[in-house]
């Protein structure tokens, strides 16, 4: 009962990700131990704690509640919007990089005069004077607004002050904003496909459901945006990932070397970037090219010598700053990461800004941004497929070259811009 409770504030006050961390180290040390019958008592506890975590009863919901809220947000909106309720998760560091694009939407609207309320609402102990200390640092603009703390598993959703507009932006509270009706129009933040965070089972059903709660979608990318619409029938507009060229751009005077180097995106705790399949590679580049290529990873912190990797890469782990990663970026000739969800992620825009030759796997749903032998090089997931793609572009420098070229030419795009769209799409539908 102990390691149940243990594993449910985990999964409620820290996420899924971190649950995976701790739910890996626990198998790492004692599955390895036990006999399959305990194998598969721990296997039921994970359940059990999914089944106390789904049973909240914010998730239950009837199709009486989908039209109650549709019909809720069928009145004509203002001619001045002056308020908005944003729905976001409990997270560690403004500076994530899905965190910090919502901040970009919600520093628009307050530019335009609209009263920001940012509800926290799975985390009754979040620290909200370091949030306003790193919304003064990095989004000068946004002054008008406030904080507000929302228990999910005490508080009324009645309690929260109505509001012109409503957006949710993590699956978990599109059911929080499915029950406020005291807004005029509701909107679904999307950023990644979130039922593939999960198995498919319990959490996945209810994290896919919210596609078909009737919200206009304001979708991080086209592929992403045609998914859900495809498979869902939801309706919205995709904006297109900008990159900050005053923090990612290609190094004037790039230091030369006799060795290519190689960065690899590595977050073994993400499954969707495909940590094992990534560790794969690199062994295989290091067992054929040796001295001639250099790697080095950061994304998260893992020990390299539990891979036979320790003396053979540099691994910088978790990197403090934005800064700090573009400087990495912009020293390497090549990058590569794995993407399994149906949004590109930042990385293949930052590797492109700062100079890299990008190399990634083939997904049908991020085509619109990759076009193999253009600007990137795609590969099947399997790791021979990707290491024959990046030794093309160790051996063939006019090839690298003309990749990261050709990358670099493929941005363009400006925060300014896709949050002016976003706003007039707001303002006129």
């Amino acid at each position: 009962m102990k390691i149940i409770k243990k594993t449910i504030n985990i999964y409620k006050n820290q996420g899924s990700a971190m649950l995976m961390k701790k739910g890996r180290r626990f198998a790492a040390y004692h599955l390895k131990r036990l006999p399959i019958s305990k194998w598969i008592k721990v296997s039921n506890k994970e359940l059990k704690a999914e089944y106390e975590y789904i049973s909240n009863p914010i998730f239950q919901i009837t199709e009486a509640d989908i039209k109650k809220s549709i019909n809720a947000t069928s009145v004509p909106l203002p001619k001045n919007i002056e308020t908005a309720n944003w729905f976001v998760p409990n997270f560690g560091h403004i500076k994530f990089g899905g965190i910090f694009t919502i901040f970009r939407f919600i520093e628009k609207l307050s530019v335009e005069g609209v009263e920001n309320r940012i509800v926290i609402y799975d985390n009754p102990s979040f620290d909200v004077e370091n949030l306003k200390k790193e919304i003064s640092e990095n989004f000068k603009r946004l002054k008008n607004y406030k904080i507000i703390i929302f228990d999910m598993n005490n508080d009324g959703i009645d309690s929260l002050p109505k509001s012109d507009l409503a957006f949710c932006t993590f699956w978990t509270s599109a059911y929080l904003m499915l029950r406020f009706n005291k807004t005029k129009r509701k909107y679904y933040f999307i950023q990644d496909y979130e039922p593939l965070f999960y198995p498919g089972g319990s959490t996945y059903a209810l994290a896919e459901s919210t596609y078909r709660f009737g919200f206009r979608g304001l979708v991080n990318t086209p592929g992403l945006l045609a998914a859900v619409n495809t498979r869902h029938g939801m309706n919205g507009i995709s904006f297109i990932p900008a990159v900050d060229e005053s923090v990612y751009y290609p190094a004037k005077n790039k230091k030369k070397s006799n060795k290519v180097r190689i960065f690899f995106y590595a977050r073994p705790n993400n499954p969707r970037n495909a940590f094992n399949l990534g560790i794969l590679i690199i062994q295989s580049l290091i067992i054929k090219y040796g001295s001639k290529i250099e790697i080095v990873t950061a994304g998260a912190k893992w020990d390299e010598k539990d891979y036979g990797l320790k003396g053979h890469i540099i691994n910088f782990g978790l990197l403090g700053s934005l800064e700090e990663v573009a400087e990495l970026y912009r020293s390497c000739d090549i990058g590569f990461v794995y993407m399994l969800s149906k949004h590109p992620s930042y990385q293949p825009f930052e590797f492109m800004a700062s100079g890299m030759a990008t190399v990634t796997n083939n997904n049908e749903d991020n085509l619109w941004l990759l076009r193999d032998g253009e600007n990137c090089l795609l590969g099947e997931p399997s790791p021979a497929d990707m290491a024959d793609k990046i030794g093309q572009l160790i051996d063939n420098k006019m090839l690298r070259e003309k990749i990261a070229r050709n990358g670099y030419k493929s941005l363009g795009y400006t925060w300014p811009q896709q949050t002016e769209m976003i706003w007039n799409d707001i303002k006129n539908n």
